[in-house]
C-alpha cells in the first residue's frame, strides 16, 4: 500500500535522475484511482493535472535524450533543463495527497 511518506520520498528522490523521474512518472499514472490517498475529488483532480504536466517534462526530457543518442550520462542536461519544473510539480502533486 502506498502512503503519502513513501510516495514524497520516491518523487523527491526521482529528481536526482532523469530515469528515475521517468520510472517515478510512470508508476505514479494511476495512483489517483487509491481513493485513501486523496481527501476528496477536488484533490484526485489537481493531482492528474499535475501528474499530466509531469508527463509531458519526461515526455520532452526522453525525446531529447534519445535525440542526441541515448547518452550514458544525461543528467546535466536534465538538471539544467528539466529538474526546476520537474521539481516544483512533485511539490505539487504531494500536496494533493492527505
Amino acid at each position: 500500500m502506498v502512503n503519502k511518506q513513501t510516495f514524497s520520498s520516491k518523487a523527491i528522490n526521482s529528481l536526482n535522475n532523469f530515469m528515475l523521474f521517468a520510472k517515478f512518472v510512470n508508476m505514479s499514472e494511476d495512483l489517483y484511482r487509491i481513493d485513501d490517498l486523496f481527501s476528496n475529488e477536488e484533490s484526485k483532480e489537481k493531482y492528474q493535472e499535475a501528474w499530466f504536466e509531469l508527463e509531458i517534462i519526461n515526455a520532452l526530457a526522453l525525446s531529447e535524450w534519445e535525440e542526441q543518442g541515448r547518452p550514458a550520462d544525461w543528467n546535466t542536461q536534465w538538471e539544467s533543463k528539466y529538474k526546476m519544473e520537474a521539481s516544483d510539480l512533485v511539490s505539487e502533486l504531494i500536496s494533493t495527497l492527505k
